[in-house]
């Protein structure tokens, strides 16, 4: 029968809305208020085809026939949402779905619900909703009566278009674990499910973070572990989900509450069993068991809201999975990467600090549990090590390193360069290893029992700190070191000396740091100076900034004496080492001669009073050549002469 059309024609009175109810479900209750036995008798008023009821353009149209304000039919419909998704994605009653689960060809009902209140729930649209929780049945997808699936398009909410009234049949009763997961949908969706149903829900087993789940995140999760199958696992691509189909649901309705109930022992379990353990760990291949598991997890179910699903999985791989993770698998976290039981040997290198080729070296000894394997193209070997043997060998290895220090830490213990250190060592005061020879990270190793042992020797004398610049009475052994004792003899036999008892500093300094800031007696410190080839005792001899302090004059004159022959230099000069001259020479040079410097400020002349007072004497004088460029010689005044002639030079010596 078809109704004649009027200008801007209207229904007589408005029938309100009731929350949570189907838009084609409040349609169909507006037409049996008004007399209509087909709600798309509605959509002839409004000018419309039967699917653009609900559609935005049919908006204005559609609330205007039903008195309804536009925002009012557009809240209640399960319009696009904007956005990248809109052609994927609806609003269900605020929440966002996927267009998916969305069950619109064949409708559903509870008929208990029905003879409470004759409304057609927006809850039942969802194709994974099965069962009533509230009077925990199931639902009606066709009439008892006529076998025909449902329509939306009858004569009422609770009459099928054969006439029966659907409040009339006694529904089947749903398991206790599909009333389970279809309480967690109907809370999702905001629907009151009862004080009783949610007693059941909290004390069900499930994972506390489902149930703060939105509603699509919650449709996603039922059905990707409703999906799973152990013996094909899930599909590269999941075949879109039949939501018209009752019984389907019902069976990934019941998959999902096995793996959520009592969480999370059923999911750990089935992927044990999935895993089909091998006797040979390099059997099991990760991508081809887990691949598309693993896919649709990281992909599918972000890790922000589905993290006690990633937590469960990542477990499993650390504590279970004993074959091979080969690839980045960047998806999992640095955890995950860092706890794997089998690792290969570039990651073991870096977790061990020893060079790729000394871990397999370690594998082939047998010293690490590990296997070489070829690689699938044959090209190469890899070598792969599990984690737990690797451990126990980096503890015992680290016990071992515990009684060493590095370069570095001996360095500052005694204030000491790297190649210093090492000469001391191999002059067997201090015990050595490299670090390749003993699988320690790389460079030089120290023990440290005798390290601590020489820095002890040098403590133990509870001596003052001094002001201290320059060599002099006292000498700081870094002078020492640097101006005569050298570091391949003469340092390794003070501080064998220091640590046997033999010599004992007088005095330390802030200056240098470690041992290199005790201060010595000069001349106790001059017996260690290696000059073995020399043709007189060491003791006799000073280097060129010692001479230069007898004489008060500056190290270049010392040079420039030494080459016009007034000083003779020693044979045993090294490299490396000061020179040397006879400390009987400085001493006779200095008792006959005085450098003009020093007269001048002993007697506070200055140059020119100076120059007058030595031509006015006719005192003898030596002029020393400089033998560095753009120096003037230096010049020495005789104090023999000067002696003869009355006038005595001592109070400038």
């Amino acid at each position: 029968m078809s109704i004649p059309l009027r200008p801007n024609a209207r229904l007589l009175f408005r029938a309100d809305p009731v929350p949570h109810e189907s838009p084609r479900g409040y349609l169909c209750r507006v037409a049996q208020a008004h007399g209509y036995s087909d709600p798309l008798y509605l959509a002839q008023i409004a000018g419309l085809s039967p699917s653009g009821l609900e559609q935005e353009e049919g908006v204005e149209q559609v609330s205007y026939v039903l008195r309804l304000e536009p925002d009012e039919w557009r809240a209640m419909c399960y319009r696009h949402i904007k956005g990248r998704d809109r052609f994927n994605q609806r609003s269900f009653y605020g929440e966002p779905v996927n267009a998916d689960d969305l069950n619109y060809g064949r409708p559903r009902l509870c008929p208990a619900c029905l003879r409470e209140k004759p409304v057609w729930w927006a809850v039942w649209d969802l194709g994974l909703v099965t069962a009533c929780p509230i009077h925990c049945c199931l639902l009606l997808n066709q009439c008892p009566a006529c076998k025909k699936r449902l329509n939306w398009h009858r004569p009422a909410v609770h009459v099928c278009r054969c006439g029966l009234d659907f409040r009339t049949v006694t529904p089947a009763a749903a398991t206790v674990d599909l009333v389970a997961v279809n309480a967690a949908i109907y809370r999702a969706t905001g629907f009151s499910i009862g004080e009783a149903a949610e007693k059941d829900l909290a004390h069900y087993g499930f994972p506390s973070q489902l149930l703060e789940l939105r509603l699509g995140s919650l449709l996603g999760l039922v059905r990707f572990l409703g999906s799973i199958r152990e013996k094909d696992g899930l599909r590269r691509k999941q075949l879109p989900f039949r939501r018209t189909n009752l019984f389907a649901a019902i069976e990934i309705g019941r998959a999902a509450v096995t793996l959520l109930r009592d969480w999370p022992s059923p999911l750990q379990e089935m992927l044990r069993r999935m895993a089909r353990y091998e006797v040979d760990p390099a059997a099991l291949n990760f991508s081809e068991i887990f691949g598309n598991f693993y896919r649709h997890l990281f992909c599918v179910l972000p890790r922000n809201e589905f993290g006690f699903l990633h937590e469960v999985f990542e477990s499993f791989v650390i504590e279970d999975w004993e074959g091979l993770l080969r690839g980045q698998h960047r998806y999992f976290s640095a955890a995950v990467r860092r706890s794997s039981q089998w690792i290969p040997a570039d990651q073991a290198e870096k977790t061990a600090r020893v060079c790729s080729k000394g871990i397999v070296e370690l594998v082939r000894q047998r010293q690490i549990e590990g296997m070489l394997l070829k690689s699938r193209r044959g090209h190469r070997t890899e070598c792969w090590v599990k984690r737990e043997s690797l451990n126990q060998w980096i503890a015992r290895r680290d016990l071992d390193l515990g009684s060493y220090m590095p370069s570095l830490h001996a360095q500052r213990t005694l204030g000491l360069k790297h190649i210093t250190i090492l000469r001391v060592a191999q002059a067997g005061l201090v015990r050595y290893v490299q670090g390749v020879d003993r699988c320690f990270p790389a460079g030089y190793h120290f023990l440290r029992k005798d390290v601590m042992k020489i820095k002890e020797a040098f403590e133990k004398h509870a001596v003052p700190e001094q002001e201290y610049s320059k060599p002099g009475a006292v000498v700081a052994l870094r002078h020492a070191l640097k101006n005569y004792l050298g570091r391949d003899s003469g340092l390794p036999a003070v501080i064998g000396a220091v640590t046997d008892g033999g010599l004992v500093p007088v005095g330390t300094t802030g200056r240098f740091p470690g041992i290199t800031g005790y201060l010595f007696v000069s001349e106790e410190l001059r017996k260690y100076r290696p000059v073995a080839e020399a043709k007189v005792p060491p003791q006799d001899f000073l280097n060129y900034r010692e001479a230069a302090a007898v004489l008060g004059v500056k190290t270049p004159v010392i040079r420039g004496l030494v080459a016009q022959g007034t000083f003779d230099t020693t044979v045993g000069y090294r490299p490396g080492l000061s020179k040397l001259v006879p400390a009987a020479q400085v001493v006779s040079f200095a008792d006959r001669y005085v450098a003009a410097s020093t007269l001048a400020k002993r007697m506070n002349l200055n140059r020119r009073t100076l120059s007058s007072y030595i031509k006015e004497s006719r005192a003898p004088l030596l002029a020393v050549p400089i033998p560095e460029e753009g120096r003037g010689p230096a010049i020495f005044v005789s104090k023999c002469h000067q002696e003869k002639n009355g006038t005595s030079l001592a109070g400038a010596t």
